[in-house]
């Protein structure tokens, strides 16, 4: 039997205007809760001015497990992209606490090696973008119709192929001024200014970025017969086959 959920409310307030919810959709991919979002901010930022690092990187790479695991026995489809960053934060957090125990010396503080790490991490991921950019295959348009639903005409069309690659040189541009704001305010900044002002700027422009491109991605593609339009494709997020 499937089950069908409807419900009508104003445009005005943002929110959709029909969702439909099946039962024999695909296991969405979830989002996870505001805790597991923030709480691993709040572990380190608390740990780290009440113990250390080394405690405040354990309790949050933990949490990050945690909410990983939560959501696997959950049954969300977690893929592979959310194994492979908490693989990253373990590693990371184990680099950081070699440091900090004096196991191994990079002629810096733990504090610098935990976030220059990240620092490196976000060069080399707006490098890997450009990368598929210039081999004329850009990630976004690989990305997007893993988790949207998309008509085969658009994405085959080379507008959809321009507009996406214009979207991931929006990403390359993000991850290196990102980076290099960090690095700046690392240098210029206590260690708990820098982590709240980083963070603090980081989500606005985060989400000013995100708007904007889909924002952007809407204008260009919706002269595309097939293009179903910015509401359908938030729709229609995560319906797609893993």
């Amino acid at each position: 039997m499937t089950i069908r959920v409807r419900q009508t409310v104003s445009m005005d307030s943002g929110d959709v205007n029909e969702v439909e919810k099946s039962s024999h959709e695909p296991r969405r991919t979830g989002s996870g809760s505001t805790l597991d979002q923030y709480m691993p901010v709040l572990l380190f930022f608390g740990l780290y001015n009440l113990v250390n690092i080394k405690a405040a990187v354990i309790a949050s790479t933990m949490w990050s497990i945690k909410a990983t695991v939560s959501r696997r026995r959950a049954g969300l489809d977690i893929g592979w992209w959310l194994p492979s960053v908490t693989a990253y934060l373990i590693l990371r957090s184990g680099v950081t606490i070699l440091v900090d125990e004096e196991i191994i010396d990079f002629g810096i503080s733990s504090e610098a090696v935990y976030f220059g790490i990240g620092f490196v991490t976000k060069f080399l991921v707006g490098l890997c973008f450009a990368v598929t950019i210039i081999i004329g295959k850009p990630f976004v348009a690989w990305a997007i119709p893993k988790v949207v639903e998309l008509a085969p005409s658009v994405i085959e069309s080379r507008t959809y192929v321009r507009v996406m690659a214009n979207v991931t040189w929006l990403i390359v541009a993000f991850e290196w001024v990102s980076a290099t704001w960090d690095i700046w305010l690392f240098n210029n900044a206590g260690l708990n200014f820098f982590f709240l002002t980083r963070t603090g700027v980081n989500f606005a422009m985060s989400f000013i970025a995100i708007t904007g491109a889909l924002t952007y991605i809407d204008r260009k593609l919706g002269p595309l017969d097939e293009y179903p339009g910015l509401i359908h494709i938030l729709e229609s997020s995560g319906r797609t086959s893993q």
